[in-house]
């Protein structure tokens, strides 16, 4: 039996508005089980959160669109995710997960859908495997999209990185690497992924600071990383609140408003929070 995840406390009302038009561009939507039952290979086993929960959550935030990424635990069963963005129209877009021997076919009946990516991970069980990164990059190139990103880059980038270099679509690296607090901006692999941000063809999601913060609710020991990364290349920043949080054990659950109320600490002016929060996803999912 896999171990069980809690569920997402309700958020409450976040002091920073959003504009409009802001993106969540990272969340999971989970259930019903009953018509979307989980992958059998699955490494946790989170609770029911579907589209009724997450409209729920983005009403209360005022988030606009949403980029729904596969979860893992569904391995490549994408059923429930192409349901989501059936159901959420033309505010949402997904992001994948595919067996390798998947058909160009299949890979533009999901464009058609809205799907604009495909998710890697050298961390979670259930994940698709990392060796067939640059073969599946040159099979999605014609389609526009580009490969995302959930790594320890702390302690993996290194070896990734002549890789992630030679990719020939647009990288995505999830929770901004998800590096340790007491790592640093100074950190080598930090400053080997700012180098790939300043590249122009990678994008970096300024979220899962709840995740690796050794200060709760607040996370300052995490805004440093946010803030050197848009110091890089505010362009290439966009934000998500990795809703509803699955595998989380160790850390306490964040309010949805903290989330987006994080911003808050970042050192930027209005434009560029816009940016971050409206253009940025815009510009990297094709929202119109």
């Amino acid at each position: 039996m896999t171990k069980p995840c809690p569920g997402p406390s309700l958020a409450s009302s976040p002091k920073l508005k959003a504009p409009a038009g802001t993106c969540d561009t990272h969340l999971h939507i989970v259930g019903p089980f009953d018509r979307f039952p989980m992958s059998e290979e699955r490494g946790y086993t989170p609770p029911v959160n579907g589209v009724e929960e997450f409209e729920t959550f983005a009403d209360t935030l005022g988030i606009d669109r949403v980029v729904v990424v596969h979860p893992s635990c569904y391995g490549t069963l994408l059923a429930v995710t192409e349901d989501a963005l059936q159901r959420l129209g033309d505010r949402a877009r997904g992001i994948a997960v595919v067996d390798p021997s998947v058909s160009d076919a299949e890979l533009d009946r999901l464009n058609e859908i809205g799907f604009r990516g495909l998710r890697f991970t050298t961390l979670l069980k259930g994940g698709a495997d990392v060796g067939g990164i640059a073969a599946m990059a040159e099979r999605i190139k014609r389609l526009g999209w580009h490969i995302q990103m959930f790594i320890d880059a702390e302690n993996q980038l290194a070896e990734l990185l002549p890789a992630l270099e030679a990719l020939p679509v647009d990288l995505v690296i999830d929770h901004m690497g998800h590096f340790s607090p007491g790592a640093g901006v100074d950190h080598p692999a930090f400053q080997a992924m700012l180098g790939l941000v300043k590249s122009g063809r990678c994008w970096v999601k300024l979220s899962g600071a709840y995740r690796a913060s050794d200060q709760a609710p607040g996370w300052e020991d995490m805004t440093p990383y946010a803030q050197a990364l848009i110091e890089t290349r505010a362009d290439r920043m966009v934000w998500a609140s990795d809703w509803p949080h699955v595998m989380l054990w160790d850390k306490p659950m964040p309010d949805g408003a903290g989330l987006l109320d994080w911003a808050l600490s970042w050192d930027v002016d209005d434009a560029t929070l816009k940016r971050i929060l409206v253009d940025n996803p815009a510009e990297l999912y094709g929202f119109g």
